[in-house]
């Protein structure tokens, strides 16, 4: 059962500065350097495993280069729309299309109202503090 007494305390718009995961980041670094590990074992040419190699970590620099530009906020508040703000620009409604929703990870699949941009925001434990993101489940359950 869906408590709605969680968020009763909070008329005023709440809003969420996450920061980087490290659990996320710890994923991803795992999944290229076993991606790397697995290549010792493929037998192709090593020009070809070199030019693998070499996208593997040129898509890791990738991640890591672009993601630190991209900041955002979400704005919550009861009975109201969400509202993005992305690389210091305006506050945009939002709506959230799909959600998966667990104890320790919230994957949304936002699109903006105003231009139709479609974003995938990716939140752990350990983006945002806890009462931060106990109120961002809480808000997607009662109103998603």
């Amino acid at each position: 059962m869906k408590s709605q007494t969680l968020l009763t305390d909070y008329r005023q718009r709440i809003v969420i500065n996450p920061v980087r995961s490290r659990k996320i980041l710890l994923l991803i670094i795992s999944l290229h350097l076993v991606a790397l590990w697995l290549l010792l074992f493929i037998d192709l040419a090593p020009w070809l495993l070199s030019v693998i190699a070499g996208l593997i970590v040129f898509n890791q620099y990738q991640y890591f280069s672009s993601d630190k530009s991209h900041t955002h906020r979400l704005s919550l508040r009861q009975g109201e729309a969400i509202l993005l703000k992305m690389d210091n620009g305006s506050w945009q409604e939002i709506d959230v299309i799909e959600s998966f929703v667990t104890p320790w990870l919230i994957v949304l699949k936002v699109r903006t109202l105003k231009d139709l941009k479609l974003f995938s925001l990716v939140y752990a434990t350990d983006s945002m503090d806890m009462p931060s993101f106990r109120r961002l489940r809480i808000y997607l359950n009662l109103y998603l």
